[in-house]
C-alpha cells in the first residue's frame, strides 16, 4: 500500500477551555448587526435549537455582550471550533496580508511576487496566489468527530480599476457583466463586488445595464468593474502589453499550474502550516490555545480514513477479447480501436468552423490533432504522449478538411458559417462526418440566442453532423499541456462519429444488462435570471459499455419530470427489447446511474415502468453495504435487478436503489 497524505491538520486545544459565553434570542437583524459591530472582538454563531445568540469574546479584556451568560466547555462543544479558528486566522493575518473572505478566510500572497510581471503592468492588475483555510471533519469509530484544518492553493486575477478607466485604454464593455463595489463589513478585508449586470450600451459616463439585478438599470462607469475573468483579465495585458503580452502570459500560465501542481502544493500547504504552528500563537479565546497536528498520513492508521485499492477494469481492444490491457490510452496506441476492421467511413470530410482572425492558430491546432505530436515527450521515459496523432491513432486515412472562417465572434456569423459548409456539401454531393467549432471561454456566458456554439450546433445537428467544439485558450496551452487536451480531444471525436475505442471485459451474469443514463440540464437566459431545470436524459449502454440509443424526455418543468421520465423509460426499454429480442425466460438487469440521490419520485417511476414491460415484483431481498440496498425484482415469466444511485437507506417498503459493488464498478 502507497503512503498518502491528505490536506488535514487535526485541530486541538490547550488550556483552561472552561469560559463564560453570553446568549441572547435570535433574530436575522440582530446576529447581522451584532456581527458587523463586534466582529472584531466575538465570535458569534447561531444555536438552531434554542434559537438563540451565543456570543464569545475572543480578544483579552472584553465580555460577553449577551443578556444571560453562561460557563461551557470548549473541549466538548466542537460545534464553536470552526468560527474560533477563521476568527484566530484572521486575527493572525490581519495587517500582514491581504484577506479577501472571511468564510472561508481567503489569504492573499504578496503583490510583488505575483505571477504576472512585467516593468510597464501597473500595479492594479495582478495574477496573485491565495491560500484558502477551511475546516473538515471525520468520523472515527464509536461516532467520534475529528475536527482539522484544510488549506488549498488558490490563484487569484484583480483588475483594480473603474470601467471608466478601462474604457480609455480601449477595454470593451459592452456585452461584458459588472460589478460594483461594496464596503465590507470587516475593516480586515478587501471591499467585496457585487454583479449587477451586462452593459448592452454607453451613454457618455453612464453604462446601460440589461440582465440586471433589481435597480441597477444603469450603473455610472467610474463605480462600475469588470469581473477579473481570464479573458477579461488576458484581454487588459494584451492592450497594455501589446506585442509582449503573449510571453508575459505563457510564462504566468505555466506558473499557475506550478501552483496547482502536486509537489507544489503539498509544499504551500506544509509552509502555511508550520508558519501558523511555530511562528503564530493561534488562541481560541485568550489563554486556549489552537494546537494544529500534521498533516494526516496513512501511517496513522488509527485515524486515517478507510482505503480501498479497486482494481482497474480491462479494456478489449478486438472482438476476439484476446487483445487487452487496463490502460486505455497504451492499450489504444498498442492495438487500435475495437472497432477498426468495421469502422466506417475511413476518409473523413472535417469541416472547421473558426474566427477569420484566429484561422492560422487554428490551422496549426488542427495539424497537430490530426498529426500528433511526436516530439513532445514527458515523463521519466521521455513518451511521446500524443505522437501518433488522430489519423494514425484510430486507423484512419487522411481526412479532406476545409475551413470555413467568421468575420466576428456573433452567433449569427457562426450561424452563416455553418450552412456555408452545409451548401458547399450539398452542391458537392457529400457528407461532413465531424466539425471542429472554434469557441472561446467566454461563450459560457452567453445565452442560448446569442451563444455561438450553440447556433453553430443546433445548425449542424439538424443534419446529422457531429460536433467537436475546442476552446482558443485550450489552443493556447503549452505542447506539454496540450498534449493531454489532444488525448481526450481525440477519444471524444471518435466517439462522436460513431467509434468505439474499447469495450469493458464484463462477465456477464445475466442474459441482458443495460446501463442507463440519466442526467439534467438548467436552462437560464442570464446569469442573474432564474434558472429552469429540465431532467430525464437518457443514454443506454450495454454492460460491456457498448452505446446502445439514447433518449430525452420531453422539455418539461421539473414538476412534470415523473411522467416524463416513465415514458423515457418506456420508449428506451422497450427499442432496446425489440432490437435485442428479448425472450420471455431471460433474465435482465437494469442499472440506473442517476445525476442525483433518487428519490420516490424515480422509485415510482422505474417501478411502475418495470411492472408494465412485465417485470412483476414477486419477492425482494436487500441488503445494506455502504448505505445501498440492493432489490431484487422476479417477473413471471422474465427476471430482473433494478439498480440505482441513492444516497440513504430507507425500509419499511421494497425501493430502487444503488449497489457500490461489483455491478456498479463493471459498468
Amino acid at each position: 500500500m502507497s503512503r498518502y497524505t491528505l490536506n488535514f491538520a487535526p485541530i486541538e486545544l490547550a488550556g483552561n477551555t472552561e469560559i463564560l459565553v453570553g446568549r441572547q434570542s435570535y433574530s436575522a437583524d440582530r446576529l447581522h448587526e451584532l456581527r458587523r459591530e463586534f466582529g472584531g472582538t466575538h465570535v458569534f454563531q447561531r444555536m438552531s435549537m434554542d434559537d438563540a445568540i451565543v456570543d464569545i469574546p475572543v480578544v483579552a479584556g472584553t465580555k460577553p455582550i449577551g443578556n444571560l451568560q453562561e460557563l461551557i466547555d470548549l473541549r466538548r462543544t466542537q460545534g464553536f471550533w470552526s468560527a474560533l479558528l477563521s476568527a484566530a486566522l484572521l486575527r493572525a493575518f490581519a495587517g500582514q496580508r491581504d484577506l479577501a473572505s472571511s468564510w472561508p478566510v481567503t489569504v492573499l500572497g504578496s503583490a510583488s511576487r505575483g505571477l504576472v510581471q512585467h516593468p510597464k503592468l501597473p500595479s492594479w492588475i495582478q495574477k496573485r496566489t491565495a491560500l484558502e483555510f477551511d475546516t473538515r471533519s471525520i468520523y472515527l469509530p464509536a461516532g467520534k468527530r475529528l475536527l482539522g484544518v484544510v488549506c488549498e492553493t488558490k490563484v487569484r486575477n484583480i483588475i483594480d480599476r473603474s470601467c471608466a478607466e478601462l474604457m480609455k485604454l480601449g477595454v470593451p464593455v459592452t456585452g461584458r457583466y459588472v460589478q460594483i463595489e461594496r464596503e465590507s463589513e470587516d475593516d480586515r478585508l478587501l471591499p467585496r463586488r457585487k454583479l449587477v449586470g451586462r452593459v448592452t450600451g454607453v451613454d457618455g459616463d453612464t453604462l446601460v445595464l440589461e440582465d440586471h439585478a433589481p435597480g441597477f438599470e444603469t450603473v455610472h462607469a467610474s463605480e462600475a468593474f469588470l469581473e477579473a475573468r481570464r479573458e477579461i483579465f488576458d484581454d487588459c495585458i494584451q492592450r497594455i502589453l501589446g506585442r509582449d503580452a503573449a510571453s508575459v502570459l505563457n510564462h504566468a500560465e505555466a506558473s499557475a499550474n506550478a501552483v496547482h501542481s502536486g509537489p507544489q502544493r503539498k509544499k504551500a500547504v506544509e509552509d502555511a502550516l508550520t508558519y501558523l504552528r511555530d511562528r503564530v500563537a493561534l488562541e481560541a479565546v485568550p489563554g486556549v490555545g489552537i494546537v494544529l497536528g500534521k498533516l494526516l498520513s496513512s501511517d496513522q492508521k488509527e485515524i486515517f480514513p478507510a482505503t480501498e485499492v479497486m482494481p482497474r477494469p480491462t479494456l478489449v481492444f478486438d472482438p476476439s477479447g484476446s487483445r487487452k490491457d487496463d490502460w486505455n490510452e497504451r492499450g489504444i496506441k498498442k492495438n487500435g480501436p475495437y472497432d477498426q476492421r468495421t469502422f466506417s467511413p475511413k476518409k473523413l470530410n472535417i469541416a472547421v468552423i473558426c474566427q477569420a482572425k484566429h484561422e492560422e492558430q487554428v490551422d496549426r491546432f488542427v495539424a497537430k490533432f490530426l498529426d500528433g505530436m511526436p516530439n513532445v515527450t514527458s515523463g521519466q521515459n521521455n513518451v511521446a504522449r500524443y505522437g501518433d496523432g488522430f489519423i494514425r491513432r484510430f486507423h484512419l486515412e487522411k481526412p479532406s478538411v476545409t475551413f470555413f472562417t467568421t468575420r466576428s465572434a456573433s452567433a449569427e456569423d457562426y450561424a452563416a458559417a455553418s450552412r456555408g459548409a452545409l451548401a458547399l456539401a450539398a452542391d458537392n454531393g457529400f457528407k461532413w462526418h465531424i466539425a471542429l467549432v472554434q469557441v472561446e471561454e467566454e461563450f459560457e456566458t452567453f445565452d442560448g440566442s446569442s451563444n455561438p456554439y450553440y447556433a453553430t450546433k443546433s445548425i449542424f445537428l439538424k443534419r446529422d453532423v457531429a460536433v467537436q467544439s475546442v476552446r482558443l485558450e485550450t489552443m493556447a496551452q503549452s505542447d506539454q499541456q496540450l498534449v493531454f487536451s489532444l488525448n481526450h480531444m481525440s477519444l471524444a471525436t471518435y466517439a462522436k462519429i460513431g467509434g468505439t475505442p474499447w469495450l469493458l471485459a464484463a462477465q456477464q451474469t445475466v442474459a441482458h444488462e443495460l446501463v442507463i443514463g440519466l442526467g439534467s440540464h438548467s436552462v437560464a437566459g442570464s446569469r442573474l435570471g432564474a434558472q429552469q431545470r429540465y431532467v430525464g436524459i437518457t443514454t443506454v449502454f450495454s454492460s460491456d459499455g457498448s452505446y446502445l440509443l439514447s433518449d430525452r424526455t420531453a422539455v418539461v418543468p421539473y414538476d412534470r419530470y415523473a411522467d416524463a421520465l416513465y415514458e423515457t423509460l418506456k420508449r428506451s426499454i422497450t427499442t432496446v427489447r425489440k432490437q435485442d429480442n428479448w425472450r420471455s425466460t431471460d433474465k435482465v438487469r437494469l442499472v440506473f446511474h442517476m445525476f442525483k440521490p433518487p428519490k420516490d419520485i424515480e422509485a415510482e417511476a422505474i417501478k411502475k415502468r418495470s411492472t408494465r414491460l412485465g417485470l412483476k415484483m414477486s419477492r425482494s431481498h436487500s441488503y445494506t453495504s455502504r448505505q445501498a440496498i440492493l432489490t431484487l425484482f422476479s417477473t413471471t415469466p422474465r427476471r430482473a435487478l433494478v439498480t440505482a444511485t441513492r444516497r440513504k437507506v430507507f425500509s419499511g417498503r421494497p425501493e430502487v436503489c444503488t449497489s457500490s459493488s461489483a455491478t456498479t464498478n463493471r459498468s
